[in-house]
């Protein structure tokens, strides 16, 4: 079994073919990504599942899905492949003046930095971001990243950071499915509602109806998605009342496409902040990033 394999006798193609396979929900997808035959794809995932005993993949027409053990493997995977290739990408950087890398919550990417981002772009246009997304905590000691997003109570050891926001969120949902589908007088009418989440934020909702005297209420059904930005996208398109974090769509509420039916707002005592490493040197960009951001977090809690 594989939990008897010592390290250097991980199967390394097998786990990088699954990955591929898992990322794409495609083998001739991830043969081509890989630069071999199907054929030789289909193969190193078998030869894995008959290592750890398990069925990871379950064809699909064309496509394939991920049994339950493949959805726990998969993560584990993207995220080890993911760290090698930065930190290969960190011993092989030269000098960048210019240029800023950041990495942060897919949700805290596209709907607080990148609307923001014309107006750093505008006061500094010699500068250049590059901006990945996720879940995972940076390590900036062996990856090229010089800015990530972190949630807690303060920064931790070693980084020094800047608080975005704080952690308030509250339902919202799409004024036609406030006119058309569940009128939400009272909290109490969303036992009537499809309530929709992010999985990163599972217990957001039974927060806000402890809060709203509701922690028994028991919803018409559940949606779960991968992040927030799905679930906003979601209220937006129908399909039922999510919960967000508020500063995520403020605009949206201010221009009507979405709509606060509550004003009843849950908070935590964490924060969303970005940090970044103590020892790495300041480079001009990462300096005019760092006070227009300051800038930025000052007017937007003015």
């Amino acid at each position: 079994m594989l939990n008897q394999i010592s390290r250097n006798r991980l199967p390394l193609l097998s786990l990088r073919a699954f990955e591929a396979v898992a990322r794409h929900q495609s083998v001739s997808n991830a043969a081509a990504e890989l630069c071999v035959t199907p054929g030789a794809v289909s193969q190193q995932v078998k030869q894995l599942e008959e290592l750890v005993g398990v069925h990871l993949l379950r064809r699909k027409g064309r496509t394939v899905e991920l049994t339950d053990a493949g959805q726990v493997l998969r993560p584990a995977l993207t995220q080890a492949f993911q760290t090698i290739e930065l930190t290969l990408a960190a011993i092989a950087r030269g000098p960048r003046h210019n240029t800023l890398k950041l990495c942060l919550l897919p949700t805290l990417a596209e709907k607080w930095l990148v609307p923001r981002l014309s107006r750093f772009h505008g006061a500094h246009p010699d500068c250049d971001i590059q901006l990945m997304t996720s879940f995972r905590d940076i390590r900036f000691e062996a990856e090229d990243v010089d800015m990530a997003s972190f949630m807690g109570k303060e920064v931790p050891a070693g980084l020094e950071g800047i608080r975005l926001f704080d952690d308030a969120f509250q339902p919202v949902c799409s004024p036609a499915f406030l006119r058309d589908t569940c009128s939400l007088a009272t909290p109490a009418d969303l036992s009537r509602a499809t309530l929709l989440h992010s999985v990163r934020r599972i217990d957001d909702w039974q927060r806000w109806l402890d809060s709203a005297g509701m922690a028994k209420l028991e919803p018409k059904r559940s949606l779960s998605f991968e992040n927030s930005s799905l679930a906003i996208q979601g209220a937006i398109d129908g399909l039922g009342v999510a919960i967000v974090q508020r500063v995520y769509v403020a605009e949206l509420i201010k221009v009507g496409v979405l709509v606060a039916p509550f004003d009843l707002v849950a908070r935590s005592d964490i924060g969303y902040y970005l940090v970044w490493s103590t020892t790495r040197a300041a480079t001009p960009a990462f300096r005019a990033f760092l006070q227009w951001i300051r800038q930025e977090v000052q007017d937007s809690t003015a």
